[in-house]
């Protein structure tokens, strides 16, 4: 009889080696569109902190005179500098002729408003002219050349 005990002892014993352990629930499975758009807001937010490769653009918030000091990291096309530009300082912004695009590099730290405006007439002056007037910065474009013929 002890036999008996100890050999349903046993069995129950080894049937608990057995037995289905219990799992932690899986994590659900998202469609990949709603991970992709949650990547993009990520992505979207890591750059505008200026985390991913390249620096923010950096402008100050508003420029009150022509002698305020500014930096100014920025490489794309001359009219949305000109425009962010021309908003912070308080003038209207606005371009006459047939729009190119004006690709500059303005890489400059401590640069009066004045001098900044200049240096950017220096890389876009033979595309377009630059013209400040108290209230309105005004940027006109260069007419294409015809090759000598009338238009």
């Amino acid at each position: 009889m002890k036999l008996s005990y100890l050999a349903t002892l046993g069995l129950f014993l080894l049937s608990g080696c057995q037995a289905r352990q219990a799992h932690p629930p899986s994590p659900s499975l998202q469609p990949a569109s709603a991970n992709s758009a949650q990547l993009q807001a990520i992505q979207q937010e890591l750059y505008l902190k200026g985390a991913l490769n390249q620096k923010a653009p950096h402008i100050p918030a508003s420029i009150t005179a022509n002698s305020q000091r500014v930096s100014v990291d920025w490489e794309g096309d001359a009219i949305e500098l000109l425009a962010q530009l021309a908003r912070q300082r308080g003038l209207n912004f606005a371009y006459s002729g047939v729009r190119l695009p004006l690709p500059v590099s303005v890489h400059v730290d401590n640069i009066t408003f004045e001098n900044l405006l200049r240096q950017l007439e220096t890389q876009i002056g033979w595309r377009a002219s630059l013209k400040q007037q108290s209230l309105e910065l005004h940027l006109y474009f260069a007419l294409p050349d015809k090759g000598g013929r009338l238009a």
